[in-house]
C-alpha cells in the first residue's frame, strides 16, 4: 500500500495552542497530590484544557465554524456527504497544521450530519445515508405545513445526540487507549478481521456483496512493494503502482467522482417544499414528546458509532425501529410524528462522536468517513491507536473538544440559517456536478502533482458508480483498502513472534474472542434459508427427474 506523504509544518501558525493547553486552569489540577490517581479527574483535566485552548484561539474557533458551515451545505446537497466533502478539502487541509486541519475535518463531519436532514425534510431526498430515516416523518410533517417546526426539532435532536455522545467519547477515550496498549500484533490482527467482517455484514442488505467489497479493498491494498521481501506485487510492470494505491486518491474517486455520477441521475421529489411554513420553534408538548426518544436515540447512536461498520445509517435505522415498536398506534409514526423525527436525528449525530472512539484509540475506522479521517491522520505522520493520546495529548483532546464546539455551532447555524440554507436546494445538481468534479480532480493532482493519480481516481470513480448500480457499498471498498495494510502488517509481525506457527498465534484468549465474534457475525449474516431452500428445490427437482426416467 502506498506511503502517505508526511507533512512537516515548521512554521506552525498556532504554537500557542500547546502553551495554552499546558497552562489552562484545569491542568493545574495535576499538581494536587493524588489527583493523577483518578481517571475521571484526568479526563476532566485534559478536556477542560482542550476547551480552554479552543476558547482562547480565534483562529481555531473560526476554522471550526467554517467546517460546520461547509459541512452543513455539503450535507444538504444530495450526493455530497461528509466523506466526499472531507476528501475534496484535501488541497486546503494539507496546507494547514494538524492542530487546525483535523478540527476542521471533524467539524465538517458533524456539520454534514446536521445538514443532511434539510433536504430529507424539504425534498424527501436524504443529503446523506444517515438521514434516510428522517424522511419518514420529517417530510410528512413538512407537507402538513410544519416545515420550519420540523427543521428546528431535528436540529435540537441532533444537538442532544451530539452532546450526550461527546460525553461518552470524552470518558471512554482514555480507558480505551490504555486497553489498546496491552494489545499485541496477534490481537490487532483479530480486531481488524472482526472490524472487516462486522463492516461487511452490517452495511447494506446483502452481506455477500459486502464481503465481496471488503475483500476487493483488501486485495487492492496489497498492490505495490511486499512488506517483508521487498518484491513488487500486482503491479503488472507499472512503475507507478510500485508505491501502491494512494488511499486518498481511491477515496476521492469512490466518494467524489462516483457520487457525482450517481447523483446526476437522481430526480427531485415532485412534492418538494418551496418555502418554510409554520411556526419555527416547537411547543412544550412537542419537546416533551421528543425527550425520551432523543435520549434513546443518542444511546443507540453512540453504541452504533463505536461498533465497526454500524455508523450513522445503522444507528438511525435501529433507533427508528425501536421507536416504532414502543410507539402506540395513535402516535402516527410515518405520518409526521415528533418521536419518529427526533430518534433517528439524535442517533446519527451521536454516531459521529461514537465513531471517534475506535478511530482514535484503536486505529480502526468504522465507516467510510472515519476511513478518510484515518487517512488524513496518517498523512500527518500520526498513528491513531494505543498510545495516541499519550503521544499527542493536546491534539487528541483538541479533536474531542472540537466536536463539542461544532455541536454548538451546528445547532445555532441550523436553527438560525435554515431558510437561507434551504434556498441552496433550488440549484439543479447538473449545474453543481462540474464544479464538484473539478475540485475532485484538483485534489487528486495536488497529492503528488501527478496526472497518474487523476487517472486512478477516475477509474475508482467508475468503479464506485458500478458498485452503486449493483448494490455494493463503496464505503466497504474504502475500509478494505485502508485496513488492508494494517491487517497484513500485524499478521506478519504476529507470525514472526510465533515462529510462523499460525495456531499458536490464534490460541490467545483475546484473539479467539475477536475471531469468534467475526465468525458468529459471518454465520448469522449468511442467507442460510435461501441456500437450504435452493438445495432442497434442486434435490426435489432431481428426484422428480429420476422418477420420470424410471417410469
Amino acid at each position: 500500500m502506498g506511503a502517505f506523504p508526511r507533512i512537516d509544518h515548521r512554521d506552525d501558525p498556532v504554537p500557542h495552542l500547546r502553551r495554552l493547553a499546558e497552562c489552562a486552569p484545569a491542568c493545574r489540577l495535576a499538581g494536587v497530590p493524588g489527583v493523577r490517581r483518578s481517571g475521571t479527574v484526568n479526563t476532566l483535566n485534559d478536556l477542560f484544557g482542550a476547551l480552554g485552548s479552543i476558547a482562547t484561539s480565534p483562529i481555531l474557533l473560526l476554522v471550526i465554524l467554517l467546517g460546520v458551515v461547509l459541512g452543513t451545505v455539503a450535507g444538504l446537497l444530495p450526493g455530497v456527504g461528509p466523506s466526499t466533502s472531507i476528501a475534496l478539502l484535501l488541497p486546503v487541509a494539507i496546507t494547514l497544521p494538524a492542530e487546525l486541519s483535523l478540527p476542521l475535518m471533524v467539524s465538517l463531519y458533524l456539520g454534514a450530519e446536521y445538514g443532511g436532514r434539510i433536504s430529507a425534510i424539504l425534498l424527501n431526498i436524504p443529503g446523506d445515508p444517515g438521514a434516510i430515516m428522517t424522511t419518514l416523518d420529517g417530510h410528512p410533517m413538512a407537507l402538513k405545513g410544519k416545515a420550519a417546526t420540523a427543521l428546528s426539532i431535528s436540529a435540537l435532536a441532533s444537538f442532544l445526540g451530539s452532546i450526550l455522545a461527546f460525553l461518552g467519547l470524552a470518558f471512554l477515550a482514555g480507558p480505551m487507549s490504555q486497553l489498546g496498549l496491552a494489545f499485541g500484533p496477534a490481537v490487532y490482527f483479530s480486531v481488524v478481521v472482526m472490524a472487516l467482517v462486522l463492516s461487511a455484514t452490517l452495511v447494506g442488505s446483502a452481506p455477500m456483496l459486502g464481503l465481496t467489497a471488503v475483500a476487493l479493498g483488501v486485495a487492492m491494498s496489497t498492490i505495490g512493494i511486499e512488506l517483508q521481501s521487498g518484491l513488487p506485487r500486482f503491479t503488472f510492470g507499472s512503475s507507478t503502482l510500485l508505491e501502491g494505491i494512494e488511499p486518498i486518491v481511491a477515496i476521492i474517486g469512490v466518494f467524489g467522482i462516483g457520487e457525482i455520477l450517481a447523483s446526476t441521475t437522481m430526480s427531485k421529489d415532485s412534492r418538494a417544499i418551496s418555502s418554510l411554513t409554520g411556526r419555527f420553534f416547537p411547543t412544550g408538548a412537542e419537546l416533551k414528546q421528543g425527550t425520551l426518544p432523543g435520549l434513546r436515540g443518542s444511546i443507540i447512536g453512540f453504541i452504533a458509532g463505536v461498533l465497526p461498520g454500524a455508523g450513522t445509517t445503522i444507528a438511525a435505522f435501529f433507533s427508528y425501529g425501536l421507536e416504532k415498536r414502543l410507539a402506540p398506534a395513535s402516535a402516527g409514526m410515518g405520518k409526521g410524528a415528533v418521536r419518529g423525527l427526533v430518534a433517528p436525528e439524535a442517533a446519527n449525530n451521536a454516531a459521529v462522536s461514537g465513531s471517534m472512539v475506535p478511530l482514535l484509540t484503536l486505529g480502526i475506522p468504522g465507516s467510510g468517513t472515519t476511513a478518510v479521517l484515518l487517512a488524513y491522520l496518517m498523512m500527518y505522520g500520526l498513528n491513531p491507536g494505543p498510545g495516541f493520546f499519550e503521544a499527542n495529548p493536546v491534539l487528541g483532546w483538541t479533536i474531542i473538544g472540537a466536536l463539542l464546539v461544532s455541536a454548538i455551532f451546528g445547532m445555532i447555524i441550523n436553527i438560525g440559517a435554515s431558510p437561507l440554507l434551504a434556498k441552496i436546494l433550488a440549484i439543479p445538481m447538473p449545474f453543481m456536478a462540474p464544479t464538484i468534479l473539478m475540485l475532485a480532480l484538483i485534489s487528486c493532482y495536488s497529492i503528488h502533482n501527478s496526472v497518474t493519480d487523476v487517472y486512478i481516481a477516475l477509474a475508482f470513480g467508475a468503479l464506485g458508480y458500478v458498485m452503486r448500480l449493483v448494490g455494493m457499498s463503496p464505503a466497504l471498498l474504502v475500509i478494505g483498502i485502508v485496513l488492508g495494510e494494517m491487517l497484513e502488517r500485524n499478521l506478519q509481525q504476529a507470525l514472526g513472534l510465533t515462529g510462523g506457527d499460525f495456531w499458536a498465534m490464534i490460541s490467545q484468549p483475546l484473539v479467539l474472542l475477536f475471531l469468534g465474534i467475526a465468525v458468529l457475525a459471518l454465520l448469522t449474516a449468511l442467507p442460510w434459508k435461501q441456500m437450504v431452500g435452493k438445495r432442497l428445490q434442486g434435490k426435489s427437482k432431481s428426484d422428480a427427474d429420476d422418477e420420470s426416467v424410471t417410469r
